[in-house]
């Protein structure tokens, strides 16, 4: 998005509309609901996200910097571009499943096809910025195992808010990390060993969402 002509009340229309989506979820925060809130009208709402997807998009992206930050502050599992990714990838969903709040979030953007679609393209996208471009694998064959795997982990998901049971995050996460180090030439049972040794302790966890909470104010 280009920069906004009037950036302090583009600041505060994003802070109010990441805090609805936290704490009312996706379907309950509404154009109106945030105009209302910031006293300004639907219409200036909609000049900056011109779709509910693209507030959405903008607060994992956002989201997804303030982890970036905590993790390389914080100098956790800094072994490799991997280690890293996993740390992160783990921090964003602890963050988005700490409460029923934000769990209602997330189950209702899993809910939606069209707005998982979305979702798992941004992703992709931020995975290539991340990490290298050495694959042993096409452009087209990692993009499809990416998507493969960030889909059946998305859909799994689905089924376990569903069903409001606890969720192994690492250990559903991590097929997803040793899918993308196949693709980088790690063997199966050395991506397995290396995801194994790298799941995040519980004060690494509330380290960075402790971060995210204070830059973000929720």
């Amino acid at each position: 998005m280009a920069r906004p002509r009037n950036e302090e009340l583009y600041n505060r229309i994003k802070r109010e509309a990441y805090h609805q989506l936290l704490s009312y979820g996706y379907t309950d925060t509404t154009y109106q609901s945030i105009a209302t809130a910031c006293g300004v009208t639907r219409a200036a709402v909609q000049n900056y996200y011109a779709s509910k997807s693209d507030l959405a998009l903008s607060f994992f992206s956002d989201l997804l910097g303030v982890i970036d930050d905590s993790v390389r502050r914080n100098r956790l599992h800094e072994e490799n571009e991997f280690d890293t990714m996993f740390c992160i990838g783990q921090s964003f969903f602890y963050f988005l499943m700490k409460d029923l709040e934000s769990r209602k979030l997330l189950f209702e953007l899993t809910q939606s096809r069209e707005i998982t679609s979305e979702v798992l393209v941004f992703e992709y996208k931020w995975g290539l910025q991340f990490i290298g471009s050495e694959r042993t694998v096409t452009e087209e064959k990692f993009r499809d195992d990416v998507i493969v795997s960030m889909g059946g982990f998305y859909e799994l998901l689905y089924q376990y808010l569903k069903g409001e049971e606890p969720f192994d995050l690492p250990t559903h996460l991590g097929r997803v990390v040793r899918s993308i180090m196949h693709d980088h030439g790690y063997g199966y049972e050395e991506a397995k060993a290396f995801i194994a040794a790298h799941h995040m302790t519980g004060e690494e966890i509330e380290a960075v969402i402790s971060d995210v909470s204070k830059t973000l104010g929720f």
